[in-house]
């Protein structure tokens, strides 16, 4: 792969838009966002945690962030921490050809916008006698990301006489006095040059954190081609190389890799200092449960930044107390076992037991707030505990199915891990509390639903499946009752309903709870994609949002999982996502308006883009529709039926291997210097390092 070959290579497929003034063009045929007359909204975002840059479809940057420090607030009831930023506005860049200056903000030539490697975004500006590629990028060299973001830019001559380019002319820093300056630096490097027809002459121009000041260096020192080939392959080697029937998926699948990695915030002193909504726009405010799950894909795919995510709940995950809110570990139950949660998935996935050495602080803490939860349980009452927020939603019923998931997942974790450990005492009292926990879930928080046994969204008090109002009637705590608007009647809530933004009854499989064909599971999500279910809306396909938008992201995915044992319904469903998608590949938190027709999509209607979406598709994906998953450090593979791909150079969790699937059968090869311990059919089977293995399906 070379500079050459990157300006060069074909248009993105799908996720591309040709703009000229105020006409625009896109190849993608499938998104509703083609429709749309104005690209007004549309960002191409660039990010590796520690800047993130937003661009429209001139390549301006209209907004940059470089991320700092971290300070507790007091304000929504799921945001208590916030993260400080210094954001500049408006940077474009100016290129010099025989003598002319040519502003490529300005609207009055072609520019085309195309994402390569299903990661970062080409610009192509089209004048009569040459074009001018930018393809911008926040560098990753060998893991080590900088505080700054870099356009890599080429003037491509396209015309027989000899062309004069001039350097690339930088954004003003000042325009009358000093106190006008923009935070941050930029410098470039490159010089005049004369290029012939079909040559091209090269810049670069970063635009650096003046925290980071000391990284200018790097940068003049660099060989900045060398650095965006570094950076694309963090991102291929993340990917891999999947083939399937279907190329859209995997396209879809990766743009929402890139949209939870570039949800979140890292300083220049390489600490996670939070996440936003999606990779646009950049807020102070860090909602807890959006990070949590935009996180989960660092399980998979970096541990350094899943460890800094663990380590960061660890420290913000539970509400400090306040004078809007009391606080405390039933503040919400979910985001204050956080921390636990991603531990114990990040040893199901590398096996690492060196992280908790390392931080002992981790499995301490985690036993603390899980021992304070148990002691809470009353005589008389079920093996279940209370919760009063999922994020600024409520975590409905007096006992909430999703925050009780939680814990259970947390203790049945925490069980493993101290059993490895050798606390055999300590790993018992947490499996019996994991199998009693389970058993009051199963049996206490499920009722006859249309389709057969189902769980109910929480438990009431006086009526299983009824919760009244008046509990949520408070001062402060009412105005959480925007998002119930389809679900009260008569004074009371009804708990037979799933809330859109409830989505850790959708990982119940990925949790390892139940399998996702067990009838307790596909009951359960079969009636949130159902207009059985009050909030779901056949118009749209999805699950609406109270007073506040017509659908909530997340529910897409719920909807999704509805159907993954049906394989038309799946890939229906996967179509309309893929119809849900911008044309820069991501996901809208609200993509339609109250009332809205399926297909009349809005750009930013309140908030931004979905890296919560983006996390919890990854891992569904990856767990119940490719099949990978770890059973007590052993790979298992089971793809859903009839599902055929290849994915070569995969890294997933502690392994690293291929795979070629038929409909009958899977050859696995391992590409690590470490043993692969993988499940044959009913024997655990070992391979060294480029040894195959061959696993018969079963036909259905």
């Amino acid at each position: 792969m070379t500079i050459k070959s990157i300006i060069h290579s074909k248009k993105h497929p799908v996720f591309n838009i040709e703009t000229f003034g105020k006409v625009s063009s896109t190849t993608n045929p499938y998104s509703y966002y083609k429709n749309m007359k104005d690209t007004k909204g549309l960002t191409f975002d660039v990010s590796n945690q520690k800047v993130l840059a937003n661009m429209d479809v001139q390549g301006t940057v209209q907004c940059l962030t470089f991320y700092h420090n971290n300070l507790l607030t007091e304000e929504k009831p799921g945001v208590w921490v916030n993260k400080q930023l210094t954001q500049s506005n408006n940077l474009a860049l100016t290129v010099k050809v025989a003598g002319i200056d040519y502003d490529l903000a300005q609207t009055d030539h072609r520019v085309e916008v195309d994402i390569i490697h299903d990661s970062l975004p080409r610009f192509i500006h089209h004048y009569p006698t040459f074009k001018v590629i930018v393809v911008p990028f926040a560098p990753i060299i060998e893991g080590k990301r900088l505080s700054m973001l870099v356009q890599q830019v080429a003037i491509v001559s396209e015309t027989q006489r000899p062309l004069q380019v001039a350097e690339v002319n930088l954004v003003p820093l000042y325009q009358n006095k000093y106190s006008d300056q923009q935070n941050v630096l930029i410098h470039q490097k490159g010089s005049e040059q004369i290029v012939n027809f079909g040559e091209i002459a090269t810049f670069s121009v970063a635009f650096v954190d003046p925290n980071a000041f000391k990284e200018l260096p790097l940068f003049q020192k660099s060989d900045t081609e060398v650095w965006l080939l570094d950076t694309l392959n963090y991102f291929d080697e993340i990917f891999g190389e999947l083939v399937l029937p279907d190329e859209n998926i995997k396209h879809l699948y990766n743009r929402a890799i890139y949209q939870s990695f570039s949800s979140f915030g890292m300083n220049h002193d390489n600490q996670i200092v939070g996440s936003n909504w999606g990779s646009y726009p950049a807020t102070n405010r860090i909602w807890n449960k959006d990070m949590y799950y935009s996180s989960l894909p660092f399980l998979f795919f970096d541990k350094e930044l899943c460890q800094k995510t663990i380590l960061w709940f660890d420290q913000y995950g539970i509400k400090f107390p306040g004078s809007k809110f009391p606080g405390g570990i039933n503040h919400s139950l979910s985001n204050s076992l956080a921390s636990t949660i991603l531990a114990v998935l990040y040893y199901e996935h590398t096996s690492d037991l060196d992280f908790f050495d390392g931080y002992p602080e981790v499995l301490d803490n985690a036993m603390t707030i899980v021992d304070e939860v148990l002691a809470q349980q009353q005589p008389n009452e079920p093996m279940l505990f209370e919760s009063t927020w999922i994020s600024d939603a409520f975590a409905l019923g007096k006992y909430h199915t999703g925050s009780n998931l939680c814990l259970w997942k947390a203790c049945d974790g925490l069980a493993e891990i101290l059993d490895v450990k050798g606390f055999s005492v300590e790993s018992k009292r947490y499996k019996d509390a994991a199998k009693a926990i389970k058993a009051a879930i199963c049996n206490q928080m499920t009722t006859e639903g249309p389709f057969g046994t189902q769980f109910l969204e929480g438990i009431g008090d006086e009526e299983q499946a009824k919760y009244a109002v008046s509990h949520y009637q408070k001062p402060i705590l009412e105005q959480g009752l925007i998002f119930l608007s389809d679900v009260i009647k008569d004074g009371k809530i009804d708990l037979l309903m799933h809330d859109g933004e409830e989505s850790d009854t959708t990982l119940i499989p990925f949790y390892q709870f139940l399998a996702s064909d067990d009838p307790l599971y596909q009951h359960t999500l079969a009636f949130a994609a159902n207009s059985a279910n009050p909030t779901y809306s056949e118009e749209i396909k999805g699950i609406t949002w109270g007073l506040e938008s017509g659908a909530t992201f997340p529910g897409f995915i719920t909807v999704l999982m509805s159907e993954l044992d049906n394989e038309k319904g799946f890939s229906n469903r996967l179509q309309e996502l893929f119809s849900l998608a911008d044309l820069d590949g991501s996901w809208w938190w609200w993509p339609y308006r109250l009332g809205a027709s399926r297909g009349d999509v809005v750009r930013d209607f309140g908030c931004g883009k979905c890296g919560w979406a983006a996390g919890i598709f990854v891992s569904m994906l990856l767990s119940q529709y490719f099949g990978l998953t770890f059973i007590k450090g052993v790979l298992q593979i089971n793809p859903i039926p009839n599902l055929e791909f290849t994915w070569s150079k995969l890294h997933f969790g502690k392994v690293f291997l291929s795979i070629e699937c038929t409909k009958r059968y899977l050859n696995i090869t391992n590409l690590s210097e470490e043993l692969l311990t993988i499940r044959k059919n009913d024997e655990i089977v070992v391979l060294g390092k480029e040894e195959k293995i061959r696993i018969e399906r079963e036909i259905k």
